[in-house]
């Protein structure tokens, strides 16, 4: 095994771009916007929490880029409007307080099973990643919540960026 720089991402800037244009989600749904009038939705856009009076929706997103079974769409609260992103590449503060599963995937686009954990609040989720990241055959991960299953934001091996 050998150790690997990994990044945080959130979601594919240009993907999300086109989405806000067509106003269609991935689910082929009509995007519908709602005005945030309480804070505190966790955006897979930016990667922080939501203010009050934003323009938010929610959408069903694809964050794989290559087809198969383990491709799944689910949904994600982004931003309407385009917004500044994420271009830390770092676990964000807000979502390392939470309790987090922690989903690997192989470069032949299957779940590795046997390294998928749940990381709970008073644990390192980025210590958990790079553990995951020791593992060779490991070349994605997505980051879950814990009771609704969307996903939280995606890490990927350094050299995976000049996909993005």
């Amino acid at each position: 095994m050998h150790t690997s720089h990994h990044v945080v991402v959130a979601l594919d800037p240009s993907r999300l771009a086109a989405m806000r244009e067509t106003g269609v989600d991935h689910g082929g749904n009509a995007v519908e916007p709602f005005a945030d009038d309480a804070g505190g939705w966790a955006l897979r856009c930016c990667l922080r929490d939501s203010h009050v009076g934003e323009r938010l929706a929610i959408v069903a997103w694809q964050p794989f880029t290559w087809y198969g079974v383990y491709a799944e769409t689910g949904p994600v609260v982004v931003h309407v409007d385009a917004c500044d992103g994420y271009d830390a590449g770092v676990v964000p503060p807000e979502f390392e307080d939470r309790r987090q599963i922690v989903r690997p995937y192989t470069a032949d686009h299957r779940i590795a099973y046997d390294l998928i954990r749940l990381v709970e609040v008073e644990e390192s989720l980025t210590d958990a990643l790079a553990e995951v990241f020791e593992h060779d055959e490991v070349e994605s991960v997505l980051v879950r919540n814990v009771f609704a299953g969307c996903m939280s934001f995606e890490v990927v091996r350094g050299a995976h960026l000049v996909s993005y």
